[in-house]
């Protein structure tokens, strides 16, 4: 099948990405290649991009290729590939329940796992002057079975990992005393360290420390990443606990990177900082600002609603319509947090034209 043929060309070349650029024009040519297979290949796609009057012959730049919301996933599955080995994530259903939970098919794991690891080297290691031990606070994927997160931070270890790397949590929370002890030997071996987790995770971590006064001074090199989440804990602001949690940890503004990720998408974007800060990905994951309404492009440095096109998504689309509000600057997006309430009107009216359309098929 040529999406297979496509997967492992795609593959290649984000293996062999060393943070150079594309051109826009490289991009549309892989995007529009990918859009044309896809047509093809998913039912449900097909329908409502003709029922919105677009098909390959039609689609003249990338940012014509009609994009799926993301309330979508919870009530089709866009499909173009199958595999014995394939994945299939969940989101957490925190918002609208665990029945309603969306679902991203990832029939080849191999390319998630090329589109997930020179990003991690180039954005997260390009710092530590030698490899970092790896700890992540998330439990494995085998623990879960279900969770993008949890197999991204599994394969991050499996790949970079020096020995002792590891999750120190598993479905009944996180050991607070094995995270520790591994800091502190760590800190007597003079071993960099590289902590991943969510934000709400570090929140928890950083109040035991407080509360215990605790004090860990991780070596030269160490990073933290974080990866947002903080559902369950309402008015729990990054920054905030980020001032608290560095200087117990000894670590500086410059050794946190913040990492954005989708269960909807298979690549990330990371920022580097305390402060919101802008972030950056690999060439092949780009992002639109749109009207809420309209769903028309907004200049750069104006708010709006973000569209992502990832080219790693061969498995399902490439166009991923979020409820999320951002703006694009000169040192890359600027995530602005979820729409409040309803979703934006034009997501809405997007997502009703989908399942409309499958409902005439």
């Amino acid at each position: 099948m040529r999406l297979n043929a496509m997967a492992t060309e795609l593959a290649e070349q984000f293996r062999a990405w060393r943070g150079e650029t594309w051109s826009d024009a490289r991009f549309d040519d892989l995007a529009r290649r990918i859009f044309a297979l896809q047509f093809a290949a998913s039912v449900p796609y097909r329908k409502y991009c003709v029922s919105r009057g677009m098909d390959p012959d039609r689609v003249g730049h990338w940012r014509e290729i009609p994009p799926v919301p993301t309330a979508a996933f919870r009530r089709v599955e866009f499909r173009t590939l199958h595999a014995t080995d394939e994945l299939l994530f969940f989101t957490s259903g925190t918002t609208r329940g665990r029945k309603a939970r969306g679902r991203h098919v990832v029939p080849s794991p191999d390319l998630y796992r090329a589109s997930l690891r020179e990003p991690f080297r180039h954005f997260v290691l390009g710092e530590c002057p030698r490899e970092p031990l790896l700890l992540s606070l998330v439990p494995p994927f085998t623990t879960t079975g279900d969770s993008s997160l949890g197999w991204m931070l599994d394969d991050i270890i499996d790949g970079f990992g020096i020995p002792g790397s590891r999750s120190v949590a598993d479905e009944s929370g996180i050991d607070w005393q094995l995270l520790e002890s591994i800091c502190r030997a760590a800190e007597r071996g003079g071993t960099p360290v590289c902590l991943m987790g969510t934000t709400l995770a570090f929140a928890n971590w950083t109040d035991r420390l407080q509360r215990e006064s605790t004090r860990i001074t991780l070596p030269p090199g160490s990073v933290l990443m974080d990866t947002g989440g903080v559902k369950g804990r309402s008015g729990l602001a990054r920054t905030d606990m980020l001032s608290r949690l560095l200087p117990i940890l000894g670590l500086e503004s410059l050794q946190v990177v913040n990492e954005f990720g989708m269960t909807e998408l298979l690549s990330q974007m990371y920022g580097r900082g305390i402060e919101n800060p802008p972030l950056r990905g690999p060439p092949w994951l780009r992002t639109l600002v749109l009207d809420p309404v309209s769903l028309e492009p907004r200049r750069d440095g104006t708010d709006g609603i973000l569209c992502h096109y990832d080219l790693a998504n061969v498995g399902s689309v490439i166009g991923v319509l979020t409820d999320d509000r951002g703006q694009i600057g000169p040192d890359g997006l600027t995530w602005l947090g979820r729409s409040p309430g309803a979703p934006p009107r034009g997501c809405s009216l997007a997502t009703a034209e989908l399942l409309a359309a499958q409902d005439d098929g």
